[in-house]
């Protein structure tokens, strides 16, 4: 199982390498087609019809990577005045505990969010005319990443790795 663990984890590093070079991407193309339409419209006026919907688009995008890419790191924010106050072996079964229902949430958006998409792969968005699957998708795609990001924290819970860092409740907390 440790070797399990191993080859999860090390997926989960290059998907999030990955996916921070997408974001960096993502940040560039939607300040870049922001600032052209601005100048653009009030400068020259001749707006690009098709400039708010993909930076609106690209902005999902970038909202479920981020997602996956903060649980990685852990960077999402939490309060941890109550966990700190557990004993350290309450503290790992409450981690396993609340990973655990992450990840039956996470489904059901993954789930449902794949329902979604399929359903509106049809319709085009109204300026580019792209399938709207493509926005659509952003959502069972970050879900399923934070979901085997957090398979593999329960894994690691079980089956540590040698040299690995134990993981923390949440790295960026606030302190009641």
């Amino acid at each position: 199982m440790r070797g399990i663990t191993k080859a999860m984890s090390r997926l989960c590093e290059l998907l999030r390498k990955v996916s921070m070079g997408a974001l960096v991407l993502i940040g560039a193309v939607m300040s870049v087609i922001v600032l052209l339409q601005i100048i653009f419209r009030f400068l020259i006026h001749v707006p690009f019809p098709w400039s708010e919907e993909l930076a609106r688009y690209l902005m999902i995008w970038m909202g479920m990577l981020g997602a996956f890419v903060a649980l990685r790191e852990g960077r999402h924010i939490g309060v941890s005045l109550f966990v700190d106050r557990l004993p350290p072996a309450w503290r790992a079964k409450l981690l396993v505990l609340v990973q655990l229902a992450t990840i039956g949430f996470l489904g059901i958006v993954a789930k449902q969010g794949f329902s979604l998409a399929l359903f509106n792969s049809s319709q085009l968005s109204p300026a580019m005319q792209i399938p709207m699957i493509f926005p659509y998708m952003a959502v069972p795609v970050g879900a399923s990443l934070m979901i085997l990001e957090l398979v593999t924290g329960v894994l690691g819970e079980f089956f540590p790795l040698e040299g690995a860092r134990p993981r923390r409740f949440t790295a960026a907390t606030l302190d009641g």
